[in-house]
Formats: structure tokens, sequence, C-alpha cells
């Protein structure tokens, strides 16, 4: 279900609710002396019950809910309207919708329809879908089915298809085929997924997205409570082997050892490096020994190297200390892959830490971690071009200075052309680093967005 989109209304209720409370709040009154306000004050908690003026926007009635402006809905809170609404004859409900076509195209309206179309879906979800597709404004007609297939339980799914299919909305024609049928297949296949995967093997080859997203949502949620029915459905889906990767996610979900087992012996298939990588990320949720441990098991070949790329940036950005000593103990070949993925983590986290582990580096390791290094957050000019002169390998040296004068040429050539020429590169890296600062403030000057020092 589409968990945003229910936030997002929400949000939208209580902004509503707020800014009426704040026009209340701030809307002009009579002045009254200090002596005088504070004698008001007592009279009115004396009589509290006799003067409070009567509020004619309260809904607190199935009565007072029939005759409600539907701009104010989005004012009551939920429980209460749904009560309400559930006193309510079916008749009502379906008249209070139509209300909506006469209503303004306003926030507040758009707060009422969403609170009023998640309870009624609630409630009677056909007739809250029947009831959206009688709106006239094609844009809130959208707004208040998206919010009805939305808020359905999985129970509900089925029906709601069946009228999809055979009553589509002629304006929403393209919503109905894919978001809303994809959104209630998808909450099917939470309660049946087998009886989910039907429904879509009838629909054949869809050029439509449909199919594409039903069948992940079926093979994820299907592998959650029988794996190897998943396993032999998507067995038999013609061209679709990376639903795969999602029947081992949902798989990890429901018994993490014996999906680990099962890729272990099936990594040379189409989707084995998609399998590893759903492993170590579902492995590392629970802790990142059995990950490590998972792929020190793994022979080399492009799965492993898949994996350790996948918990690299994982663990890094939460203990790139850890995460270093663990890249220590890897065949250099991949430790020259992931240092980077570590470095970036840590020299923004952490730069003395950092740098004096880069300075424990050596070859190709300690270049990419310079580089990496470089480019960290708050750096001066100076710092980045110092650490870029250390970078052994040259090519990667002279890339990066150039990286580096480039961005400096562009809002303070004078300063990089200082720099270029006292350095100690080479004369033919000079004049090729005088030619960009010469191409960058012509460029910067043409755009106006130089800054004269």
């Amino acid at each position: 279900m589409n968990w945003r989109l229910l936030t997002t209304i929400n949000a939208i209720i209580a902004l509503v609710t707020v800014g009426a409370v704040l026009f209340d709040l701030t809307r002009p009154r009579n002045k009254q002396s200090s002596s005088k306000r504070q004698e008001t004050f007592q009279s009115n908690a004396a009589n509290n019950q006799l003067e409070k003026p009567a509020d004619t926007n309260r809904i607190e009635t199935v009565d007072d809910l029939a005759n409600a402006r539907v701009d104010d809905l989005g004012a009551v809170p939920a429980v209460e309207l749904t009560d309400l609404m559930r006193g309510a004859t079916p008749e009502q409900l379906a008249t209070l919708a139509l209300k909506f076509n006469d209503a303004p195209t306003d926030a507040r309206t758009f707060g009422g329809m969403g609170i009023f179309f998640q309870a009624w879906a609630q409630l009677d979800p056909k007739a809250a879908l029947i009831g959206a597709f009688r709106i006239n404004d094609i844009a809130m007609r959208k707004l208040a089915a998206r919010t009805v297939v939305n808020s359905v339980s999985p129970s509900a799914a089925q029906e709601l298809i069946a009228f999809l299919t055979d009553h589509p909305d002629k304006d929403l024609t393209n919503e109905s085929k894919n978001e809303f049928l994809g959104t209630l297949i998808s909450s099917w296949s939470l309660l049946d997924p087998e009886a989910a995967s039907r429904f879509v093997d009838s629909l054949g080859n869809t050029k439509d997205g449909l199919s594409y997203r039903g069948k992940q949502e079926i093979a994820y949620n299907w592998a959650t409570l029988d794996p190897s029915a998943a396993l032999a459905w998507v067995a038999t889906q013609k061209g679709a082997a990376y639903l795969a990767d999602y029947v081992i996610r949902g798989w990890c979900r429901e018994d993490l050892n014996a999906a680990s087992a099962y890729v272990l012996q099936h990594l040379n298939e189409p989707a084995g490096m998609q399998f590893a990588s759903s492993v170590v990320t579902a492995m590392f949720d629970q802790g990142v020994d059995g990950a490590t441990d998972w792929i020190s098991h793994m022979p080399a070949g492009a799965p492993r190297v898949e994996a350790e790329t996948t918990l690299a940036p994982l663990w890094a950005a939460k203990d790139p200390s850890s995460a270093a000593k663990w890249l220590a103990t890897l065949p250099a070949d991949e430790q020259t892959n992931l240092v980077s993925t570590i470095a970036n983590n840590w020299v923004e986290t952490n730069w003395p830490e950092a740098s004096r582990w880069i300075a424990t580096l050596t070859g190709d390791n300690r270049d990419e971690a310079l580089a990496a290094a470089v480019n960290r957050e708050g750096v001066s000019r100076g710092e980045s071009l110092s650490l870029a002169l250390s970078i052994g390998k040259g090519e990667i040296r002279n890339n990066v200075i150039e990286s580096v004068i480039r961005r400096w040429a562009a809002t303070d050539p004078n300063a990089a052309s200082t720099w270029v020429n006292a350095s100690p590169v080479s004369n033919e890296q000079r004049d090729h680093l005088r030619s960009v600062i010469s191409e960058m403030q012509q460029t910067a000057e043409a755009e106006g967005e130089i800054i004269v020092h």
C-alpha cells in the first residue's frame, strides 16, 4: 500500500486544522482594557455554558454530517468521522460525496476529501470507489479514487479489482489499468498471493507496467509464506528472471539461513549477483558478522564482488573504522574496489581518524582514498591540492588536480593561477592547467558568475 500518499493526505488534514485554529487566534477583536478583559474572562468562566456561542460548523451527529460542508470534514478527527459515517445510510454517504462537485478546489476541500474517502473505504470499499468516480473534476476524482485504493484492506482488494476491470473510468483509463490495479494486486498478494498470481497471469503479456509491478509484489509476498511455491511460479514466467530476486528478498524475511544457503548453490544463475546483494542486505540488518562470514564462503567472482560492494557502504556509514579493518582482510584486488567507498564515508564524518587510516595505506588503495579525501566537505582548495599532489599514480594525480583547479577557476581564477604557477607539477601539466583556467574564466565571465577578488 502507498503509505507515502496516506502520510501526505494526513499531513494536509493536519495543516488545514492548524490553519483553522491560527485563523481563529489571529482574527481582529475589539480592544479592551486589562481590567475589562479580566472582568470579561471571569464572567465567561462563571457563565460558560450560557454565553458560549454556538458553533454552526460542529459536526457531532449524523444529521450534522449530512448537512455539513465537505471542506469542513478535514477538521473532524478521523475516528470521530468514521464513527459518524458508520451511522449514516449508504444514500446519505453517496449524497455527501456528491457535494465535492460544488466545493472549492482548495486545500480545505482536499483535506476533507482525503479523510472522507479514507473512512468510507474502510466501511464500504466498493461504494467509496463508485462515489469517487462520480466526482466531476478529473484531478479531484483521481485523488479520491487513489485514496480509496490505498486505504482498503487486502480482503477488499479482489472485489475492487473486479469492479475496476468491469467498470474502468473513461477519464482515468491509464490510472485504472496501472496504478489502481497495481496497488490492489499488491494488497491482494498480501492475503492470497497464489490467487493474485493467477489473475496477473490471466492478463497475459501486457505492455504497461501493471504486470511488471504486480509480479514483483506477488513474488516477494509469496516467498514470505511459501518460497518453494513462489520459485515454481517464477519459473513459469517468460523473460522474468528478475523476479527470482524478489523471491530471495521475501525468503530472507521468512528464513534467512535457508535463503542464503540456497543462494550459495545458485550463484551462477542470471540473477546470481542480485541474489548475493539481497542476502547481504538482509544479513547486515541482523548483524554484520553474519554478512562477512557468509561472504567469506563465497567463491571468487562477480557475485562475491557484488556482495562486498553492497556491504561496504552499509558498514562504512555505520562504523567506518570496523569496515576498514574488514577491508584489510580481503584479497588485494578486492580491496581496491572498495577503499574509495569506505573513504568517502569516513572523511566526511571524522577526518582526523580517516587521515590516520589513509596514512597506513599503500599503492592504489592509498591513491583511491586520497582522491576521496580531496573532495570532502569543507576542505580548502589549498589542502585539496596538497593531498592531490601526494597521490602516487600520475594519471590519477593529474586528473584530481585538474578537477580541483577547474572548480577553483570558476570562482577565483587569479588564486588558481597563482597556485598553478608556483606548483611543482610538470611544465606540460602546468600549461594544461593554465588552459583550463582560461577556459573556465571565459565561461564564468560570460555567465556573470565570477567573483572579483
